[in-house]
């Protein structure tokens, strides 16, 4: 496994603007569903084990990214909190007529770098991604580039370092059998998407790990006055 918050993946480089350590996204947060933070309890067991290899995510923290959003709308304005808010409704329009998802979170694994659960139906996803970035692009927002496919994931633990020893490495592969096995039976978990939110989120190298802060809540298949 490797470090997860390697230099190609900080935001801004050790000694940059704190202010650019924070940047806006779409979430879906699963908090409402008591199935889907048990499953992540069950993993964050596990890999509280290997506190030497990975650093798990914390239950407050739990997400799936929808979206990132870069730093400057497309006027040149920095994106804060109260720009998030004039984009809700544009968000909300483009998810006015799509109905909540259901979906499948699992089975857990370990990738070269974190530990993660995909998230499926693929072509439901798919066309959810498509909506946040059409409403978010109307609220006037620049967004990276889409990607060819939307890759539904949730991620349980971020990499902590390279493990670049013959010690470090058997305890890497000890813990992608143990994770591979610890959810059996029952290694997939469903929930449903009924909304995302807006968030002000903050990468954090110093511990390793992703927080956010909720900024405006917008719900599938709801007109903008229902939602008011």
């Amino acid at each position: 496994m490797r470090r997860f918050l390697s230099e190609k993946r900080l935001w801004v480089p050790e000694g940059g603007p704190e202010e650019d350590r924070v940047r806006p996204h779409v979430l879906w947060l699963p908090h409402d569903q008591p199935q889907v933070l048990a499953y992540f309890a069950r993993m964050r067991e596990i890999l509280t084990r290997y506190p030497d290899v990975i650093t798990p995510v914390a239950q407050s923290d739990l997400h799936m990214t929808a979206q990132k959003v870069e730093y400057l709308d497309s006027n040149g304005g920095r994106v804060d909190e109260q720009r998030l808010h004039e984009a809700a409704p544009h968000l909300q329009h483009a998810l006015g007529d799509l109905a909540p998802t259901n979906i499948e979170i699992g089975p857990p694994r370990t990738s070269a770098s974190a530990a993660v659960a995909d998230v499926w139906p693929e072509n439901g996803l798919q066309e959810f991604y498509l909506r946040v970035r059409l409403g978010l692009l109307a609220a006037g927002l620049t967004l990276p580039p889409a990607e060819p496919h939307f890759w539904g994931h949730m991620t349980g633990g971020y990499g902590l370092r390279d493990t670049d020893t013959p010690e470090l490495a058997a305890r890497s592969d000890r813990l992608a059998s143990e994770l591979g096995r610890g959810l059996r039976p029952g290694s997939r978990v469903t929930a449903t998407i009924s909304s995302v939110w807006l968030v002000m989120e903050r990468q954090d190298p110093q511990s390793n790990t992703y927080t956010f802060r909720r900024i405006r809540e917008v719900p599938l298949n709801c007109t903008e006055r229902g939602a008011a």
